[in-house]
């Protein structure tokens, strides 16, 4: 947001405002709300902005929270106001309520729809869903409101991780950007649906904002690269925790290791660790396509949601700023090996292998046959057969990659 000097159409009393005046003095000047703002954040009025942030509605909330962020950026200091991020209790308002459950490492997540009956059992609705793959499945039926948070404790029962609220007709065009993705493939649609139909009704056009769009998060790129400086360690995470690339990215920069090294040759340890350290970054970089990379920020937005709700604005501060790193990455400026958050994911791996090793890593290595067997083997195989054979380098390695000790070779 760029802040304008203060317009002095504003007398000192508007621009002066304090927490409990700033949403009469936004009244006040009507269309011309997001210019007090600026004008309170060019004084540094963090009281009237947090309030703004907090109170306001719309766009005009929007424009506060991004000024809030700017403050914060200063050193301002921002006054409490006692804001506790948390599900809203299910029976607070008898209408159709709607949950988002934080996407798994696949990216499917769980939409979830209640409905307060006139018998005073919720109507439910778990919608099992990916965006780009469509709907897995649908659970429906009546709950009495402890069997529904029963319900929504056991989608993830050994994590801290909570379905977020969500407003409704956000929730229902997921789900019906989610349908529509069976039209293409063809694959036929959960019978369920038919059940929860009244659930889903009216369905939006188009899909609304994102719920975290509004929340004001916004940095600079100079920002952005100081609050992803550590964005490993976002690995931690509950939502991220469990995130990892896929076996097949990893059996290959394990073999692209492999190529480095030769049979009954016992590599120096730092020799195999800057070899490990290469290839970690060149997958990093081959695996994290652009359309691979648009996916995790869509996925990260979602897990937004509820490390805000958890963990506040500061942590929330480092997951914007990584979203906005990967978005920007390049082949040649910004590869993706540079963000952390997106280099962990193998690190994360191979710390997972060694676990599993009783920290031995497996590398594959190939190697050219002895000539006399190459002379059978054009005998029996056809000559386009690549006449080699596969070794596996057991290596004896730290819990931290790329580190590694003694290694032995086997065939």
């Amino acid at each position: 947001m760029a802040i304008n000097s203060i317009d002095t159409q504003f007398d000192s009393s508007l621009t002066h405002a304090s927490a409990d005046d700033a949403l009469n003095a936004l009244a006040q000047v009507g269309d011309n709300a997001a210019q007090l703002i600026e004008a309170w954040v060019a004084q540094s009025n963090a009281a009237a902005v947090a309030a703004a942030a907090e109170l306001a509605t719309g766009n005009v909330r929007k424009v506060a929270r991004r000024g809030l962020n700017i403050l914060k950026s200063r050193g301002v200091p921002i006054p409490a106001r006692g804001r506790v991020a948390t599900v809203p209790q299910i029976n607070s308002v008898p209408t159709i309520r709607a949950w988002i459950m934080p996407p798994d490492a696949t990216g499917g997540i769980v939409v979830i729809l209640a409905a307060h009956t006139p018998t005073r059992r919720y109507r439910t609705a778990f919608v099992y869903m990916h965006d780009e793959v469509g709907i897995h499945r649908v659970e429906s039926g009546e709950q009495s409101l402890t069997q529904l948070k029963e319900a929504m404790g056991r989608l993830a029962p050994s994590t801290q991780l909570k379905p977020i609220e969500v407003p409704l007709d956000w929730a229902r065009a997921r789900i019906v950007e989610a349908r529509k993705k069976h039209a293409v493939s063809g694959m036929p649609q959960p019978l369920g649906l038919t059940t929860i139909a009244k659930l889903l009704e009216p369905s939006p056009e188009a899909l609304p904002e994102h719920p975290f769009d509004s929340e004001g998060f916004e940095l600079a790129e100079e920002d952005a690269k100081e609050f992803s400086a550590g964005s490993a360690r976002l690995h931690e995470l509950p939502e991220f925790r469990s995130w990892l690339p896929p076996r097949a990215a990893l059996d290959e920069m394990l073999a692209k290791v492999g190529e480095h090294l030769s049979p009954n040759v016992q590599p120096e340890q730092s020799e195999l660790a800057g070899i490990i350290e290469t290839e970690v970054k060149a997958v990093t970089d081959r695996y994290f396509s652009p359309q691979l990379r648009e996916q995790l920020v869509r996925m990260m937005k979602d897990s937004a949601l509820s490390v805000l709700a958890r963990d506040g604005e500061t942590k929330t501060l480092e997951v914007v700023a990584s979203m906005k790193r990967i978005a920007s990455c390049g082949l040649i400026t910004d590869p993706p090996h540079e963000v952390g958050f997106l280099r962990a994911f193998f690190d994360k791996a191979l710390a997972v292998l060694l676990a599993q090793g009783q920290g031995r890593l497996n590398i594959p290595i190939r190697h050219a046959s002895p000539e006399g067997e190459h002379a059978h083997a054009h005998d029996d195989h056809d000559h386009d057969h690549d006449h080699t054979h596969g070794h596996v380098h057991e290596t004896d390695a730290a819990q931290e990659p790329p580190a590694a000790a003694d290694t032995e070779t086997s065939t």
